[in-house]
């Protein structure tokens, strides 16, 4: 299972466990709120927001443009449209996240969840989410629920708050996810009910998942014994399947590549079905686009060989380092088909390197305007920005798809972690410039610079070694404390991580300083400053059991009170 699911679901048992209701405004954080052209069917609700703050609107419009239902069309041949997209963009997450969850599933429970997946999709929404507005032709999401539903799953934010505000709402791949871990988790509760019959009985076994999905794990046999309006029209909806009225193209490829959206990268290449050509005009078709290796890398063919980066989010760089603009889709390349020509792979720094006019991860920028920060390149806004003219560290780099090579900067503001856009090759300057290192503040300082002193902060030590490399030699281990002053900085892999180059004891060798991605853990390896341990206080009298708030009766108080809480949140609607 790859770490990004370890750590979505991580959060999620944390934050099922300590959420507490919200009392949100009807339609929170909702801007240009619009009715026109909406009704209940298939691909379209009674009401629209626009997707700031949450997320970025472009990127919504550069990637997920398939699945965006324009109103400005006709209504029934866009819904034709929309749902054929769609379709296949579910089948592919829902397969994606059981066969992630549950690599033993068979092809039966595969199918039952799917079509439990769709009704869900059906019963909250009819299957809708993002909307283009005839009124303003802005791009915009679907609110349901007095504007408390966000998405087509409707993650509500009275319930939800925390990760409504970092995203899991507008991004439809992250409010898939986030809802079908709620339903997964009844899902696999439901065979141990009295309401289900047999672990393979699929149709109770989804009426009971989706009980507990609306009304809380206590209610997951609600829709045997005493059934609420939701219970009965889900099982309706789930009966009649009539989303497949509108399905003419079940075996649709999407051009998203759902899968990769599934997996966390957020600039993911859209997919390409290259025409049907004769064997040896292969190379001709290969040369105009990204290529996917059976391996996972994503490559460019060149004088036959091809040239790889390990994310295909890291792939315009390709582009640059060859002086040739590709077509921003990737070619999946079979197994055969990936071993006829030689492979070299690149360190996504070492590619980066090539940008035109880009900077890289340590350098210091400075922003030629006020820059709103986002969590993510294109994600949620902060609500802070940069300020004009003040000096940050790039700490990563995102590259759109685009071929005019857009980027984003990840920088420290001082508590703000996230990310700028920076333009493109042509309006880079408009954005960002070189900075004076003289002009950066401690505060948005995360990586040391050349000519830095640094201070080892393991009680373990540093050990110094003859090179970055995977096995490279040890020289020698530096003592907790021991102050270092920086040669050089080197930031290599896809967590982009930091080594130091320094001279200890007349050997010169490079230290780890550890990784930035997916956040800094440079300040546990070392400090800027000496760090020096308090002497302990001295010991307490001992207080009398009859003491105040810090008895453990209190203690269990509290305790009992956390637990009456919880077991409330847990009868309560999601």
């Amino acid at each position: 299972m790859h770490n990004y699911y370890l750590a979505i679901f991580a959060i999620l048992f944390v934050f099922k466990a300590q959420a507490l209701p919200n009392d949100t405004e009807n339609f929170y954080l909702c801007s240009g709120k619009t009715t026109v052209s909406t009704s209940w069917n298939f691909g379209t609700a009674p009401a629209y927001c626009d997707i700031d703050p949450f997320g970025d609107p472009k990127f919504v419009q550069d990637y997920l443009n398939q699945i965006i239902f324009d109103s400005g069309e006709s209504a029934s041949t866009e819904r034709n449209r929309y749902m054929n997209e769609l379709n296949a963009v579910i089948i592919d997450a829902a397969q994606y996240y059981l066969i992630n969850r549950k690599p033993n599933a068979s092809q039966d429970e595969m199918e039952a969840w799917g079509s439990a997946i769709k009704t869900v999709a059906h019963q909250e929404t009819f299957w809708s989410h993002y909307f283009e507005a005839v009124v303003d032709g802005r791009t915009k999401m679907m609110r349901g629920d007095s504007g408390h539903g966000h998405g087509m799953m409707q993650i509500d934010d009275r319930w939800h708050f925390t990760e409504i505000n970092n995203g899991k709402g507008w991004q439809i791949f992250e409010n898939m996810v986030y809802a079908m871990e709620i339903f997964y988790s009844e899902w696999q509760k439901a065979p141990e009910q009295s309401c289900v019959s047999a672990e393979d009985n699929w149709v109770e076994r989804t009426r009971s998942a989706y009980s507990a999905y609306n009304g809380g794990p206590s209610k997951i046999c609600r829709w045997l014994e005493n059934p609420a309006w939701q219970d009965d029209g889900f099982y309706n909806k789930y009966l009649g399947a009539s989303w497949q009225n509108y399905i003419s193209q079940p075996e649709l490829e999407s051009a998203i590549d759902a899968e990769c959206f599934m997996e966390g990268v957020e600039f993911c290449l859209p997919n390409y079905q290259a025409p049907e050509q004769p064997q040896e005009t292969d190379e001709q078709v290969w040369w105009l686009n990204f290529l996917q290796l059976s391996s996972g890398e994503t490559c460019l063919l060149n004088q036959g060989e091809f040239h790889c980066v390990v994310q295909a989010q890291d792939a315009v760089c390709l582009s640059a380092m060859f002086n040739r603009i590709a077509k921003a889709q990737v070619l999946h390349l079979s197994e055969q088909q990936s071993q006829q020509y030689t492979k070299q792979l690149y360190d996504r720094h070492q590619c980066m390197s090539h940008l035109q006019n880009g900077f890289k991860v340590g350098e210091v920028i400075a922003t030629d305007k006020d820059i709103n920060i986002r969590q993510s390149a294109g994600g949620t806004d902060t609500n802070v920005d940069t300020v004009t003219g003040q000096a940050y560290q790039v700490l990563d780099i995102v590259l759109s798809t685009a071929p005019v090579q857009e980027r984003y900067y990840q920088i420290k503001h001082n508590s703000t972690i996230g990310y700028i856009f920076s333009g493109d090759y042509d309006t880079w300057q408009d954005w960002a410039y070189q900075g004076e290192v003289s002009k950066l503040v401690d505060e948005n300082k995360v990586i040391a610079l050349s000519g830095d002193e640094i201070f080892v902060a393991k009680s373990a030590g540093a050990l110094l070694k003859t090179s970055p490399q995977q096995g490279a030699d040890t020289l020698a281990t530096i003592a907790k404390d021991t102050k270092l002053t920086v040669d050089d900085v080197t930031v290599q892999g896809v967590n982009n991580e930091v080594y130091y180059h320094v001279s200890h004891n007349g050997q010169n060798g490079v230290v780890y300083a550890g990784m930035l991605l997916p956040e800094s853990n440079l300040s546990q390896q070392f400090t800027f400053s000496q760090i020096t341990t308090p002497p302990s206080p001295p010991a307490e009298e001992p207080k009398s059991s009859s003491g105040g708030g810090g008895s453990t009766h209190g203690y269990f108080l509290w305790l009992l009170v956390g637990t009456l809480i919880f077991r409330e949140l847990l009868s309560r609607e999601h």
